[in-house]
């Protein structure tokens, strides 16, 4: 027998959770191991937008392995057992209340199949919200509207326009090595053999950002993370997170997160880091 799950709840360990009118929505990590994962049944509508790692779903209408980037539409009651090769892996889901699927349902229908949405129009919008919620996620009229535009956008383009596979390599490039302060969108082009030009037009149409907003936000998100589980300096964050200095990590930081990496630590109430002479002394 199959686990109901309650609105908003996913297997993995939460990140960021915020709502906007009618949405859930939360940014979550996989957890544990692929047999960890039972099957379950969803009682509310959601979308499950996979920023890394290779989802399995086994839902009716999905692809047995989605590598990252992938963006997929459950309709309420989708019974499955989804998780992440190996384990590892990092999602969005956004959750649309049972009462407001009902009434949508009733002005024109979404699909009562699980539905990947390989379009740019859907995983554009949907990239525009993760970065909202993994970043400051604070206003939700924004997160709203930017969920209602990705329900609409499942509905205005039918035909799907998929990215190229070198546009999915690009990506996993600038994913798994942001770190690398010496990455740069012209060497991610010439690894994927396409001019720099060309790759900036096909991110931006597929995931609605360029090659450098997605290494910005991608190095912002993981200093957020070094700066709250760890007592490092913040210049010596910068570097290990690829930052050229720590300068440019604080405006990259405060136009992600609208907070200063120090602001940041202090609101997850991690002390104030005193710099070496004062240590000294």
């Amino acid at each position: 027998m199959a686990i109901s799950f309650r609105p908003g709840e996913f297997y993995g360990a939460l990140a960021r959770a915020s709502t906007g009118g009618a949405f859930d929505i939360r940014a979550l990590a996989a957890s544990g191991r692929e047999d960890d994962v039972e099957v379950h049944t969803h009682d509310d509508a959601h979308f499950v937008l996979v920023l890394s790692g290779v989802y399995i779903s086994t839902a009716r209408g999905a692809p047995a392995f989605a590598p990252a980037p992938f963006l997929l539409f459950n309709p309420p009651g989708t019974t499955h057992r989804d998780r992440f090769v190996d384990g590892v892996g990092a999602f969005m889901a956004v959750s649309l209340s049972a009462s407001a699927f009902a009434a949508l349902q009733r002005l024109e229908p979404l699909s009562e199949v699980a539905v990947p949405l390989g379009h740019a129009a859907a995983v554009a919008r949907a990239f525009r919200i993760a970065r909202e919620v993994r970043g400051a996620g604070l206003d939700a009229a924004i997160l709203e509207a930017s969920a209602w535009e990705l329900v609409a956008a499942t509905r205005d383009e039918p035909a799907p326009r998929h990215a190229p596979a070198w546009a999915h390599l690009a990506y996993e490039a600038v994913m798994d090595e942001a770190a690398d302060a010496g990455l740069s969108v012209a060497a991610i082009a010439a690894a994927a053999g396409v001019h720099p030009v060309h790759l900036a037009r096909v991110f931006r149409q597929a995931w609605g950002c360029s090659p450098g907003d997605l290494l910005r936000w991608r190095r912002a998100e993981r200093a957020s993370e070094l700066l709250v589980r760890s007592r490092l300096p913040a210049a010596e964050i910068a570097a290990a997170v690829g930052f050229v200095d720590q300068s440019h990590m604080t405006r990259a930081f405060r136009a992600l997160y609208r907070l200063t990496p120090g602001a940041w630590r202090r609101a997850h109430d991690v002390a104030p880091i005193q710099d070496a002479a004062v240590q000294a002394a």
